[in-house]
């Protein structure tokens, strides 16, 4: 039997919907428990976290990285005058970096920030040739700008709701589409384990996916 689909402008967030949805398809998860706790020591280390106090931070409460995923966010959109769309904990050659996508009407920018500093490294903009090639990606650039344009929240709220909810360290960050609604998705850290949510930004509601492996198209 065919799972009715919601009238315009609903925006379910059951499990079942979630699943067939298909949101869950592209939900980001760090598979090898080794990266998880290399990402936790590098949240720790960033403002010098004593050895005692690591266990605390990772669980979720104590001491925070001197710059959050949120803030990093915000100063990504204050350098390029931009909305974030995405964002993550990245490395690069050895370190991490915080990594936002932010999107404008003129283009999009991809602003690398230091963790630690909360200072920017450097900004890369699409050249002549990817303006010219990359018509798919400017395509989504410019449906996510309407979308974050339209929206009562932005990414970086949306990852500040999800940490106030679940006490983890948001590592990634993301603006998707369901139904013609916006959500946000962030991947949490917490206890040395990934947890992903979502917010819908109408409601600030924030909904605890199931954790990667134990997804079922169930309601139990």
């Amino acid at each position: 039997m065919k799972t009715p689909k919601p009238a315009r402008g609903e925006c379910p967030l059951s499990r079942r919907t979630l699943l067939r949805g298909g949101l869950l398809a592209g939900v980001t998860t760090l598979a090898d428990a080794s990266a998880v706790v290399e990402i936790a020591a590098v949240l720790d280390t960033a403002i010098g976290v004593a050895p005692a106090e690591a266990q605390q931070s990772r669980s979720g409460g104590g001491p925070q990285p001197q710059t959050s995923l949120a803030q990093a966010i915000r100063v990504a959109e204050r350098q390029t005058g931009g909305r974030a769309r995405k964002a993550e904990m990245d490395r690069e050659k050895g370190t991490y970096v915080y990594e936002i996508k932010t999107v404008s009407k003129d283009g999009s920018s991809k602003v690398h920030v230091d963790p630690a500093s909360g200072s920017i490294l450097r900004v890369q903009e699409p050249g002549f040739v990817s303006n010219i090639f990359d018509r798919d990606d400017r395509r989504k650039d410019q449906a996510a700008f309407v979308q974050l344009e339209a929206s009562p929240m932005t990414l970086a709220s949306a990852v500040e709701a999800a940490e106030k909810e679940t006490r983890g360290r948001a590592v990634k960050a993301l603006v998707k589409s369901q139904y013609g609604s916006t959500l946000f998705e962030v991947a949490m850290v917490k206890d040395l384990i990934t947890h992903s949510v979502l917010v819908d930004p109408a409601t600030a509601k924030v909904v605890t996916l199931p954790p990667y492996g134990k997804r079922k198209d169930d309601d139990d």
